[in-house]
């Protein structure tokens, strides 16, 4: 296994966490093997039995390993990643499973009207009169698969939509299906942009990797039936726990609101950043024609 960076600014327990996840995924145990004792860790890693603990209860909690009492540590099943399908067609996050709600939890970090990004705030920064004022509705969450946490996302709106709130506080509640079913809006067009970053001293821990760990980012700019910007969001995915895809279907016609989400993978279990940098402004052509 890697040894540990005493030099890092991430916690031991956290370190030697990620390098129990890391050795498995690469082979080193299988599903239903147990691992060394909490001496041998010990021992390998020179750290104490409360740090050793520490790490093996955060990948219980994740579902990596389970434990049992007198017995130790044994890999659990470990699916490969999951897949987010994003279809050509209007989509932003895919936000539905088959009953309307989320297929993944969410943890919310904030949820209110603020001062936006500037290159947020040129997308859905107006007040009512439609003139731009530089303030609007932010929800940042944090989403998982089960209990495994593979999205950072940033989602900036007209203020309008503060109202939202109440129903989004459920874990599998989805903001798109909010959107439609509270405020009546029908998401027409997306425009979005895929790109390889790292995650950085502020995300690292919201996805529960190391700084530096490779991500994807997915930004998205959402239409409505007018053609106006009604969203603008930035995803950071763990693409090692969910993978990205693109559906190059498209219908002229629109899509319903479940349909223009994309599609998360279908999960059994109930779980729980800032952008990763500030770019140019995104292009806000609000012609009805489909962008690829």
């Amino acid at each position: 296994m890697t040894e540990l960076d005493r030099a890092s600014d991430a916690p031991i327990w956290f370190q030697m966490m990620r390098a129990i996840e890391r050795s498995i995924a690469e082979g080193a145990w299988h599903e239903g093997d147990k691992l060394p004792s909490e001496n041998a860790l010990c021992a390998h890693f020179g750290v104490s039995r409360t740090t050793v603990r520490e790490a093996l209860s955060h990948l219980e909690t994740a579902g990596i390993v389970t434990r049992q009492q007198g017995k130790g540590a044994f890999v659990a099943h470990l699916p490969g990643p999951s897949s987010w399908t994003l279809p050509s067609a209007a989509s932003l996050l895919g936000e539905y499973s088959e009953d309307g709600r989320s297929a993944l939890t969410s943890t919310i970090l904030r949820a209110g009207v603020e001062p936006l990004p500037s290159w947020a705030a040129a997308v859905v920064g107006r007040g009512e009169a439609g003139e731009p004022d530089g303030y609007g509705f932010v929800l940042e969450r944090v989403r998982a698969i089960g209990a495994r946490t593979a999205v950072h996302v940033v989602n900036y709106m007209p203020r309008r939509f503060s109202g939202l709130v109440p129903d989004l506080r459920e874990p599998r509640a989805s903001l798109y299906s909010a959107v439609t079913r509270v405020a009546g809006v029908r998401i027409a067009r997306m425009h979005r942009t895929i790109e390889a970053a790292v995650a950085d001293r502020t995300l690292a821990p919201l996805l529960e990797v190391e700084v530096g760990h490779p991500i994807v980012v997915v930004e998205a700019v959402a239409y409505d039936s007018d053609g106006a910007p009604i969203d603008f969001s930035r995803a950071s995915v763990r693409t090692d726990r969910l993978r990205v895809s693109v559906d190059t279907g498209f219908d002229s016609t629109g899509m319903s609101g479940a349909d223009a989400a994309g599609h998360y993978p279908s999960v059994s279990s109930t779980a729980a950043p800032r952008p990763v940098h500030e770019r140019q402004t995104p292009t806000t052509n609000t012609s009805k024609e489909h962008t690829p």
